[in-house]
């Protein structure tokens, strides 16, 4: 909601009270009706300087009041000039001219609010205004209708006033159905409207009796004021913006609920005041109005019961529909959990049939190998034999890691753990590791000084260590740094960092997922499977530490495990 706190609104409303003020307190005269023109006239310049200031999207309403208030300042010029002119006169011609423009400018705001899209809230605005319409026949319209002693003009010019606050009373009820009735703006201007309505109705109902410098020229200064300061205000640019409406809420608040029952009962209220006033009710004006607002009022009720009907009906199937998706999210969650579960019981069915025939084509490659045999290898054989050992190995490392990935995935995870030196364990993967990072040319660096005792399983632990050193060798291009660094203070903490070819920072988080691979490594076609790091995460959480990954300043990438160390 747009703040109500603006410098130049508050300096003018202050200004416009002072004036009202000083307007009271000088004698009737000419210096009285010199500052009701100045109010007049400054209200009409001061609109038109707000729209300037402001710049809303819809100049064209707003300039429609600064005219429409400026005729009505004009008229009150001539009237004061002319002292009581005759009716009609030219102060009639601009007063009764001032408000079809005031009417189609808050038209306009409606239209570019998309308020004439709300169908049912304009018929709230239509039986607010037949109530008004009754109130204005019985006691200002059908007076003047039935004075013959005035002339047909007299009666037509009279008689017009009333029918131009009808005009501007279902102008300004149509407005309500726009969504920025929570602004400064819109407020100041209803509440200007109000005044205008409730001075001319004083008027109406004793013409004769006013004079110049009455009470009720407040309620016309007022609305001055009041319009004026609606236009300088910024909240004005959201009278012509386009409403949001909420779809699918049906909301009647306790003030739309009174102006029904207001509405309702105006017939009940007109006919009661008029047997206290010993005056004979006008009954076919009380039964038209009575009858008009009661089938209005039915169907606007008919018209709230149906679409609370549609959003139930909305609703009810919303919440089926929502239903039978969670049945079947839960039908789909349970053939996922199955599929996953028979995958991997195929994967550790078929990694545990080629371990042996691994095995067996891995001892007889060393066998062929052995240069104690009876007949030795010629060099091209022998190169043969030893691609088939590579590829055995890591075929057979493969199956290893798949075994065991089928075993945590069943829950089967079995550690025998000992107080051992993780320094030696370091350095252990780091020689086996050694002939790998020569065949590269990569530096292997191990920085571990002095004991740090751990209670882990040791084959695990150096499993742990094997598959974060193959991962830097096997990503870190010929010429690089592998390093290898342990610590206990605190606790036990191992490194391994590498400049390789490293990854980002999101994919930091998800380098420890089940067969992930970085873009780096797909797009380069570095052979692996994903299940290293995987692994190396597994054994660390087993062993109650963690592990994470980090991109490594000037490239490359930092792997960091931490223990508890043994007490």
């Amino acid at each position: 909601m747009t703040s109500w706190r603006d410098k130049p609104t508050e300096l003018l409303l202050a200004a416009g009270l002072v004036l009202i003020g000083v307007y009271f307190a000088v004698p009737r005269g000419n210096a009285q009706s010199v500052l009701y023109d100045l109010i007049g006239v400054g209200s009409a310049v001061l609109i038109a300087a707000g729209t300037t200031r402001n710049r809303p999207s819809r100049r064209t309403p707003w300039l429609l009041f600064a005219v429409g208030n400026l005729f009505f300042a004009v008229a009150d010029i001539i009237f004061n000039v002319l002292v009581n002119p005759p009716v009609p006169s030219v102060a009639d011609f601009f007063y009764l001219g001032g408000y079809p423009l005031l009417v189609l400018g808050l038209l306009l705001l409606l239209f570019a609010a998309g308020g004439h899209r709300r169908v049912a809230a304009l018929g709230d605005a239509t039986i607010v205004t037949f109530g008004f319409i009754l109130l204005q026949w019985v006691f200002i319209l059908d007076r003047i209708v039935s004075d013959h002693s005035l002339g047909v003009g007299e009666r037509a010019v009279s008689a017009a006033y009333p029918l131009m606050d009808i005009v501007l009373l279902a102008g300004l009820a149509g407005f309500f159905v726009s969504a920025a009735w929570r602004t400064p703006s819109f407020l100041l201007l209803v509440a200007s409207i109000a005044f205008l309505l409730i001075a001319d109705e004083a008027y109406g109902v004793g013409p004769n009796s006013y004079r110049s410098g009455d009470l009720i020229d407040a309620g016309w200064l007022l609305s001055y004021v009041l319009w004026a300061a609606a236009a300088v205000h910024p909240s004005m640019r959201d009278l012509s913006s386009p409403a949001r409406r909420e779809y699918g809420r049906l909301s009647v608040g306790g003030g739309r609920i009174a102006m029904l029952m207001g509405a309702l009962l105006a017939p009940a209220a007109v006919l009661l005041i008029q047997h206290l006033r010993g005056i004979a009710p006008l009954i076919p004006a009380l039964v038209i109005a009575s009858t008009v607002i009661s089938v209005l009022v039915v169907l606007r009720l008919v018209g709230i019961l149906r679409a609370l009907e549609r959003i139930r009906s909305r609703e009810r199937g919303a919440r089926a529909d929502a239903e039978q998706a969670q049945r079947l999210l839960e039908a789909q969650n349970l053939r996922l959990l199955e599929a996953d579960r028979m995958k991997d019981e195929f994967v550790a069915l078929i990694s545990h049939d080629l371990r042996t025939p691994l095995t067996s084509i891995m001892g007889y490659v060393e066998l062929a190998l052995d240069d104690d045999g009876e007949s030795e290898l010629d060099p091209e054989r022998r190169t043969y034999l030893e691609v088939v050992a590579r590829s055995s190995q890591r075929l057979l490392r493969l199956v290893d890691d798949l075994l065991f990935v089928a075993r945590l995935q069943s829950g089967r995870l079995d550690l025998t753990p000992s107080r051992l030196d993780l320094n030696e364990v370091a350095r252990q993967a780091a020689e086996e590791a050694r002939g790998r990072a020569d065949a590269k040319d990569l530096e292997l660096v191990v920085d571990a000084n002095g004991a740090v005792p751990v209670e882990a399983d040791r084959g695990r632990v150096f499993q742990l260590l094997d598959n974060l050193i193959s991962n830097a060798v096997k990503f870190t291009p010929d010429g690089g740094t592998i390093e290898i660094r342990v610590r206990g203070n605190g606790g036990a903490l191992l490194e391994v960092c590498d400049t390789g070819i490293g990854f980002t920072a999101a994919e930091a988080e998800r380098v420890f997922e089940r067969f992930y691979r970085t873009d780096r490594a797909v797009e380069r076609q570095v052979p692996g499977t994903g299940l290293g790091l995987f692994i190396a995460a597994a054994i660390a959480d087993a062993h109650g530490g963690r592990i994470s990954a980090h991109p490594r300043e000037g490239g490359g990438a930092v792997f960091r495990v931490e223990l508890p160390l043994a007490t």
